[in-house]
């Protein structure tokens, strides 16, 4: 039976893409009209859709199509974050460990913090939080730190989507966000002092990739007790330690 929620133009358009291989990267509208068993009218509508896009590009000399740059853009975006996933987290668990706590792997994607490594210690509290787990960037730890690092004009557009509160200690002010976000630029780290959740501090620190770019950002992440002011302290540290790690794993080199 039918799904009715899948659209057969998406589909195809994906079985087109997905019809270039590595023996054969370039294809005409005849030849994906027959393999694919698709009208070739329809064949040369998807192409042109996609080539628009940058998906598909062609060939002028063969007449054929190929693979375009955006093709290859989506590939290292998924290469890129499985590398860090790779060299993180040996990191991540011995900084669980080591704190007891829960420990992150975050990037930022569409002004959203999203997990990509989570690891619990001995005396992590109960969090929602899951490996590709999407949250709330503006009150967060690793959000505020990603942001910090970001072109500004990305900051403007989550500050004018509006600072959504959740507890009484979340920075909603245009003004006193940009100027916290000022403050983890030049401080090197970040701190959430119940932001986001009522009872609940985190701390993150950069991850920096081989051209010395702020690529993810790492956490540590726990009560108000367990991550007093004195505690923070103490593990800060630590936690700047283990993203200098990563960053290390990931090629980057102090100047």
């Amino acid at each position: 039976m039918q799904n009715p929620n899948l659209l057969s133009s998406v589909k195809n358009s994906l079985k087109v893409l997905r019809s270039f291989r590595m023996e054969e990267p370039q294809k005409g509208v005849r030849e994906l009209a027959a393999e694919l068993n698709i009208s070739k009218s329809s064949v040369q509508r998807i192409l042109i859709t996609l080539a628009s896009e940058g998906f598909i590009k062609k060939n002028e000399e063969t007449r054929k199509y190929e693979l375009g740059v955006s093709s290859l853009e989506l590939s290292s975006i998924i290469l890129a974050n499985m590398e860090l996933h790779t060299e993180s987290l040996p990191a991540i668990e011995n900084l669980a460990k080591r704190s007891q706590l829960t420990s992150h792997l975050a990037i930022l994607e569409n002004l959203e913090v999203v997990y990509i490594c989570k690891v619990e210690g001995q005396h992590s509290i109960n969090l929602p939080s899951y490996t590709g787990h999407h949250n709330y960037s503006h009150c967060t730890s690793s959000g505020k730190l990603l942001l910090a690092h970001s072109d500004p004009s990305f900051q403007e557009i989550l500050i004018e989507r509006g600072l959504t509160q959740f507890t009484s200690s979340t920075i909603t002010d245009p003004s006193l966000f940009r100027a916290e976000l000022d403050r983890i630029y030049k401080q090197g780290y970040s701190i959430s002092h119940e932001e986001f959740r009522q009872g609940v501090n985190s701390i993150s620190a950069p991850v920096k990739d081989h051209t010395g770019r702020v690529v993810a950002a790492v956490n540590i992440v726990g009560s108000k007790n367990q991550l007093s002011s004195h505690k923070i302290e103490v593990l800060k540290k630590e936690l700047m330690l283990t993203g200098a790690s990563i960053s290390n794993n990931l090629g980057y080199r102090e100047r």
